[in-house]
């Protein structure tokens, strides 16, 4: 269910709110004081829409029926720095740390005044302009896993929003593991690709990359769970391991 008046003098706010008589009020309410608002009800929805639009900022509900807000935010952050302001029922300290310890703007307990709600949206966009977006997530040239982000033509990948120190070869090999995320890419074809010719049987070039960006990825336990071995054939990255 949408909300959304476009005026391009007015700054644009997506709000993610699975309760949908308060996200018709709350939505009425800041439409009438001159936002632009757009209204998403589950967080597939929300990571979809924030990385396919431009909005000024984000009121971020925790509780929602798919994923949890905080999952949102970091796929959201993982590609872009529209503010996020929290806005939720629960009342839980730790939530409250954990959500401003992520980086959010702000965090705010339901039900809020609506006189604070505009206070502090307002005083967020003043102090967080918005900056130029990266490459729209749900595209071709992107691969999303989760908290894995991999962008094909800028050559960059991230994870949990932080930047993936990665070589070239490494990167090359991320990305042909998750082009076919799930299927087992062999040791054969990895060798081609990497190394340009027939594997012999016996150079362990893949192997000792496949090594390396398993510890970059966090994946260096035993055994591994996001980059998979199939003994003796190859590899497959799994792609709920990353959620």
């Amino acid at each position: 269910m949408e909300y959304f008046l476009m005026n391009g003098n007015k700054k644009n706010i997506l709000y993610v709110e699975d309760d949908l008589k308060l996200a018709k009020l709350v939505s009425d309410f800041l439409q009438k004081s001159g936002f632009n608002i757009k209204h998403a009800d589950s967080g597939c929805l929300a990571s979809y829409d924030a990385q396919t639009n431009q909005y000024d900022l984000i009121l971020l509900d925790i509780g929602l029926p798919d994923t949890d807000g905080f999952s949102v935010f970091k796929e959201i952050k993982a590609n872009q720095n529209t503010p996020i302001i929290f806005m939720t029922a629960r009342q839980n300290q730790l939530d409250h740390v954990k959500g401003l310890n992520l980086g959010a703007d702000d965090y705010l307990t339901k039900p809020v005044s609506p006189s604070i709600l505009i206070a502090r949206i307002n005083t967020c966009l003043r102090r967080t302009p918005v900056k130029n977006k990266k490459t729209p997530l749900y595209s071709p040239q992107n691969l999303l896993f989760g908290a894995l982000t991999i962008n094909k033509i800028q050559r960059d990948a991230y994870l949990d929003g932080v930047a993936l120190e990665l070589t070239t070869a490494e990167f090359d090999l991320l990305v042909q593991l998750a082009s076919d995320a799930g299927n087992m890419i062999s040791r054969e074809q990895l060798f081609d690709t990497a190394i340009g010719r027939e594997y012999d049987g016996l150079n362990r070039t893949v192997d000792g990359r496949i090594s390396r960006l398993r510890k970059k990825l966090g994946d260096d336990e035993s055994p591994p769970t996001k980059i998979k071995t199939v003994w003796g054939k190859g590899y497959i990255l799994v792609p709920e391991a990353w959620l």
